[in-house]
């Protein structure tokens, strides 16, 4: 109950300095969704591999001497003891879910951004954005895949919102309803790509955010096939 009402008293403190600056509509051009920059950040996140339902392949998140997460370990190919398991071999991070409090319910709103951003160095592996909200089923999340552009070195990466594909159990399903936007719970990243062997990826942040020609879903200004994410963030591309 104390830290409910911990969370609460933040929240109304937020809440009263937005009134204070009459930021009445929210009108960010980014949020950060998460981040890792020290060790006590990493009590934030869910680490997890196929060893929880007694497979071989291992997940870890660290913080490097740069003060960014690294997500790295090792996927084995190897299948269970159980035999009702055919396949074998992912591993996963995530974000804790949301925590509520008497103004909120701890969740983030998209519907506010056009994209995602991820500041990462990756190397030639695929790995999965993963982003969860409030649903029905507890096992549906929307995934994009990482668009990795140049394994090794760093990059921003974007994925507009709407690109997202809803899955559950790893499968894609047949319908496909639009993301609770308003209501975001969860982030993360995942490697599920069947090959044997060690794996890294490092990130800086995750964001959300507007072009100056964006608004949520809106486009403030007039769409012109010039005008792409890259020119957009060319500023953000550069190697830390």
């Amino acid at each position: 109950m104390f830290r409910y009402l911990e969370r609460s008293a933040s929240a109304i403190k937020e809440t009263s300095a937005k009134v204070i600056k009459a930021d009445f509509l929210n009108r960010q051009t980014e949020h950060v969704v998460a981040s890792v920059s020290s060790k006590d950040d990493l009590s934030k996140w869910i680490t997890g591999s196929d060893k929880d339902i007694g497979g071989f392949s291992s997940a870890w998140l660290d913080v490097t001497r740069s003060g960014h997460a690294r997500f790295y370990g090792y996927i084995s190919q190897l299948l269970p003891e159980d035999k009702r398991f055919k396949k074998s071999g992912y591993a996963m991070i995530r974000t804790h879910s949301p925590k509520s409090n008497l103004v909120s319910s701890g969740c983030w709103d998209s519907s506010l951004y056009r994209y995602l951003a991820l500041r990462v160095k990756a190397d030639k592996r695929k790995y999965f954005v993963n982003l969860k909200s409030d649903t029905l089923i507890s096992t549906d999340i929307y995934q994009h895949l990482l668009p990795i552009r140049t394994p090794g070195r760093w990059e921003t990466v974007v994925i507009p919102f709407n690109m997202f594909t809803l899955t559950s159990n790893g499968i894609i399903m047949a319908s496909q309803p639009s993301m609770a936007s308003t209501k975001m719970e969860t982030v993360g990243l995942s490697l599920s790509d069947r090959k044997e062997g060690p794996f890294s990826l490092e990130f800086a942040w995750i964001k959300a955010f507007n072009s100056h020609r964006t608004f949520g879903e809106c486009m403030r200004l007039p769409y012109t096939a010039a005008m792409t994410w890259n020119t957009d963030f060319a500023r953000l591309d550069k190697d830390l």
